[in-house]
């Protein structure tokens, strides 16, 4: 299976998995990418983590504020 990058990775040589964000903001080249908490049970459903991703590491297109997009984040099953 050929490795294929999208718009925006974590780095590291563990596991990854894709997850869906929003963008919560942009500051100093660095987009924080909000996604739900993956631990996060039903009795928390509004638990979210922050990513920082290198604004580089999208290439296609600039993200803007309410954006959505798909980071890679290291996968701990």
């Amino acid at each position: 299976m050929s490795e294929k990058r999208h718009e925006a990775s974590l780095h590291g040589n563990k596991k990854k998995k894709r997850v869906k964000g929003t963008v919560d903001r942009i500051t100093g080249g660095i987009v924080v990418v909000l996604i739900r908490h993956p631990d996060a049970g039903k009795d928390e459903p509004d638990t979210y983590l922050e990513i920082y991703v290198p604004i580089e590491k999208f290439k296609k297109r600039t993200p803007h504020e309410g954006d959505y997009v798909s980071v890679d984040i290291e996968d701990n099953s």
